[in-house]
């Protein structure tokens, strides 16, 4: 199973956008990221979506934008 590296912002906007509970599955750092397990077709989706030079984390805080209908900076 994949995993990525994900900072605690992100996360926890993952967390807020959830329909129901939210089970964490990742594990925190001691540097305040996290790793979060996923599913192949999870990180397959994502590197679909990655632009080049992108990190998980930016192509993520993308998808989460333009979800949100929000203009990306």
């Amino acid at each position: 199973m994949p995993l990525i590296r994900l900072t605690d912002a992100t996360y926890k906007t993952i967390a807020s956008l959830t329909i129901g509970t939210f089970r964490s599955t990742g594990t925190r750092q001691a540097d305040g990221t996290w790793l979060v397990p996923i599913e192949q077709d999870t990180w397959d989706r994502i590197q679909a979506i990655r632009l080049p030079g992108e990190t998980d984390e930016d192509a993520i805080q993308r998808a989460i934008h333009l979800h949100l209908g929000r203009r990306l900076s």
